[in-house]
């Protein structure tokens, strides 16, 4: 059986598929590697891995909640936004 690996952020963005698929949503490559840079960065901060149904320290389950922000910011700032 194969297994999967995810790509890396130099990975994703250099890949002529998903190149392709940026162009045509009109997808600037370089604000989409700053962004994935930066939430990448946020999370080494954190120093921990959240899961959707995971509880924070205090109890409230918002850990991927800075995440989901950090998406709605670029997209009001008419920067590029990725979903999986």
């Amino acid at each position: 059986m194969l297994q999967r690996r995810d790509l890396t952020i130099d990975e994703a963005v250099r890949d002529p598929m998903i190149r392709l698929v940026m162009k045509a949503d009109g997808v600037d490559p370089r604000a989409l590697e700053t962004m994935l840079r930066s939430l990448a960065g946020a999370q080494d901060t954190r120093n921990r891995v959240a899961s959707p149904n995971s509880l924070d320290e205090d109890g409230t389950g918002q850990g991927l909640s800075w995440v989901a922000s950090a998406f709605g910011r670029a997209r009001a700032a008419g920067e590029a936004c990725v979903s999986w």
